[in-house]
């Protein structure tokens, strides 16, 4: 249904527009034979300016309104009114909003217009914040401001780019604590809660190290100053203290998979695809929530990393499963936080991460011989998933013992199954499959691969922390599949932090 203008002087400040829209139905009515994208260039550039000139229009509009509006009702005694006009970039184009600010003296202007339309308060309007917050967390920001710029009418320098996307992350904490927990309309009574977490190394500039990470880096900077340099073409090598490390949570639940331990073989020994297909698939991870942070220890992300899980499960009705990697001081701090909220935990080791420890001794005893190594961890690894782990690592010493190993071979074995033999209760597998238990963490190394990796170590790449912090959050939300509701909710803070006052 079409909407009258108010009044003729309201008309007339589309006049700009009406005049734009009629030129380009007259180049469009031209006889003159163009290509299609020709035409399709010439409608998206002069159409653009045409959506900018409507957009404009508007702010005109209600700038006229509001100029109506206080000569009926003039502002309280003591308050002076006056127009004072606003850049804003836009998606569309750059824009003025001519709005009244009314002052009283001593006090800061109240801009009533502003309040209204929650206006962002400098000139970048908040759809052009969306579009540079999304395409940064994508790629690399140079990238952005060029996709920006050449698919929208606005324009936005790096520095600023930058800290568009800062402040785009900063009610994320402030989302997830106060939404309600997931709807598990598609799961059963009988669904795991599963958690797990990983860590990132990611390179970042001086400033932005941790203090001890950072006194290495200087210290290293001084060696290599005195010492011969390399060959300039050389790949240079990251190193530790060139780094800081990201952690990463997920947190999500899944319905009890029962599986044989042929299935499992199947999968972890790469069996062509046509056997693999006939094994049963597992479901997939439902309401899946992934964070990263640079700034926040393991500690701090571990315990966030559980209150995730008290919203879905505040009861404690749920079985809670939580894949480590064998990380002793990521394991204990799992350990302490479960204990310390009264939540039982299962701890399981991730299959892939025992593995390793089976090549390792299985190559030792075969004097590495990859046919005889292999054959060594099939057989061992059928052990691992039908009976007791401690009769694995009784086999693997058995091995050791027969073949007469000795010096670094043996130790080799005994190292593997000496680890192998501390983490008895996170590698029960048999247990574990028949209850239907998760156990390898493909959801905690994917999300560090896609959040972390793809964007964090592009080419040349080194972050300051705040940016790093901030692209990684985004990612996040991104990720988890609540990004529409996130910028929502953003935009209500937005009004809230910048005009509450005048509310």
């Amino acid at each position: 249904m079409s909407i009258e203008p108010r009044n003729e002087t309201e008309r007339e400040l589309f006049a700009s527009a009406r005049t734009k829209f009629e030129a380009m139905v007259e180049q469009l009515m031209s006889p003159a034979s163009e290509m299609l994208a020709t035409t399709e260039d010439y409608i998206r550039v002069e159409g653009r300016e045409l959506q900018r000139l409507l957009l404009q229009a508007r702010l005109d509009v209600l700038t006229e309104r509001e100029r109506a509006e206080l000569a009926r009702t003039p502002p309280p005694k003591g308050v002076k009114a006056r127009i004072l006009p606003q850049q804003v970039e836009s998606t569309l184009g750059r824009v003025v909003e001519q709005r009244h600010a009314l002052k009283r003296q001593g006090e800061a202007s109240v801009f009533p217009l502003d309040a209204e339309l929650n206006v962002a308060d400098d000139m970048y309007s908040h759809p052009l914040r969306r579009r540079v917050a999304e395409e940064a967390a994508h790629g690399s920001f140079d990238h952005a401001i060029v996709q920006v710029q050449s698919t929208t009418g606005g324009h936005v320098p790096k520095r600023q780019a930058q800290q568009l996307v800062v402040r785009a992350s900063q009610d994320v904490e402030t989302f997830y604590a106060t939404r309600p927990r997931p709807a598990n309309d598609t799961l059963s009574d009988e669904a795991l809660l599963a958690m797990s977490t990983d860590g990132c190394a990611i390179k970042m500039v001086p400033e932005g190290l941790r203090e001890p990470t950072r006194r290495a880096a200087e210290q290293a900077e001084q060696s290599a100053a005195a010492a011969l340099r390399g060959d300039p073409t050389a790949k240079a090598p990251v190193k530790a203290h060139q780094t800081r490390r990201a952690v990463v949570t997920a947190v999500w639940e899944q319905e009890p998979h029962e599986r044989t331990p042929e299935d499992v073989i199947a999968n972890v020994m790469r069996l062509p695809e046509p056997e693999r297909r006939k094994r049963a698939r597992g479901p997939k991870p439902q309401n899946k929530r992934v964070t990263a942070s640079v700034e926040q220890d393991q500690k701090q992300r571990i315990s966030e990393m559980f209150d995730e899980a008290d919203r879905r499960d505040p009861e404690r009705e749920r079985e809670a499963i939580v894949l480590v990697d064998g990380d002793e001081h990521q394991t204990a701090t799992i350990l302490d936080e479960g204990q310390r909220r009264g939540r039982p935990l299962t701890l399981v080791l991730d299959l892939l991460h025992a593995m390793h420890y089976l090549w390792l001794a299985a190559m030792a005893a075969s004097a590495r011989k990859q046919v005889e190594a292999e054959a060594l961890v099939v057989h061992w690894t059928i052990l691992l998933l039908t009976g007791n782990p401690s009769h694995l690592v009784a086999a693997i010493r058995g091995t050791a013992t027969r073949r007469g190993l000795r010096g670094k071979a043996r130790k080799d074995v005994d190292t593997a199954a000496d680890y192998l033999l501390k983490r008895t209760p996170f590698i029960d597998y048999a247990s574990f499959i028949a209850r239907g238990l998760p156990i390898a963490t493909g959801v905690i190394e994917g999300a560090c691969r896609h959040l972390v990796r793809d964007r964090m170590d592009i080419t040349g790449a080194r972050w300051g922390l705040e940016v790093a912090e901030a692209v990684l959050k985004l990612r996040a939300v991104q990720a988890s599949g609540d990004w529409d509701d996130y910028w929502d909710f953003h935009l209500a803070q937005e009004a809230v932090r910048n005009y509450a006052q005048a509310a």
